[in-house]
């Protein structure tokens, strides 16, 4: 689908999605091994069929994917259908904390609240992955796709620590507003970015919709922030 800004600029749109419901806990309420293998929920995945739905007449030319399993189940259910190739890109998966630190975790506030300080020279998400080098990580994989200009409405399918990322490369603001950003699961945001027709330079960023989960217009369903969600999870397994 063409757009076209009013000064002529050639307007191309992102639909940045963050996966379905996962549970990082298994069936005797232990913590899983590893969290990068685990599938969408029963409800993650009507999360994503529901979002599918609602955007069953979004044109969408172009789909790419963190390659970790929940994202590429999310695209496909979100994506079925359509006759869309999902290309898994592995700059696209998430933060991963030290195995050791998390562990030993015992505060589940460390976790509830692990993004609070991303801003922060030299910060890492629970002793692991660099904030400013994921940042740098995913920014770069981003700029790489907009510069291929075959596409004008993509579907990008990534995690809540990721989509805060892109979000911040929307709005020139770095990881100053990573903390201030959340992600429910399933959520789509809405990135326009207008380029030059001649130079394909770009001429302004915009964001025009900030984590709408179709199942959950409002957030009335829950008032709890992306992290706090799983530590709460966590918690409710401890005591158990």
């Amino acid at each position: 689908m063409l757009r076209t800004a009013f000064d002529g600029s050639r307007r191309r749109r992102i639909y940045l999605f963050r996966h379905g419901d996962v549970s990082y806990v298994d069936d005797k309420g232990n913590r899983v091994a590893d969290s990068t293998a685990v599938p969408l929920t029963d409800w993650g995945r009507e999360q994503a069929s529901l979002t599918g739905k609602a955007l069953a007449n979004i044109p969408f030319d172009r789909a790419v994917s963190s390659s970790f399993p929940r994202s590429m189940e999310t695209a496909r259910l979100i994506l079925e259908g359509r006759g869309v190739e999902i290309e898994p890109l592995d700059h696209f998966v998430e933060f991963q904390g030290n195995a050791e630190y998390r562990a030993a975790l015992l505060d589940l506030n460390e976790l509830a609240y692990a993004f609070r300080d991303a801003h922060a020279p030299g910060s890492r998400y629970l002793g692991g992955d660099s904030f400013e080098d994921v940042n740098a990580r995913v920014v770069s994989a981003l700029e790489t796709v907009i510069a291929e200009p075959e596409w004008d409405t993509l579907a990008l399918v990534a995690h809540g620590g990721i989509n805060r990322l892109v979000i911040g490369w929307a709005l020139g603001t770095g990881l100053s507003t990573f903390a201030a950003l959340d992600q429910n699961t399933c959520c789509v945001n809405v990135i326009d970015f207008d380029e030059d027709p001649q130079t394909r330079e770009i001429r302004r960023k915009t964001l025009r919709a900030l984590n709408v989960t179709v199942y959950d217009l409002v957030k009335e369903g829950n008032h709890l922030l992306s992290l706090e969600q799983i530590a709460a999870r966590l918690k409710v397994r401890e005591v158990a």
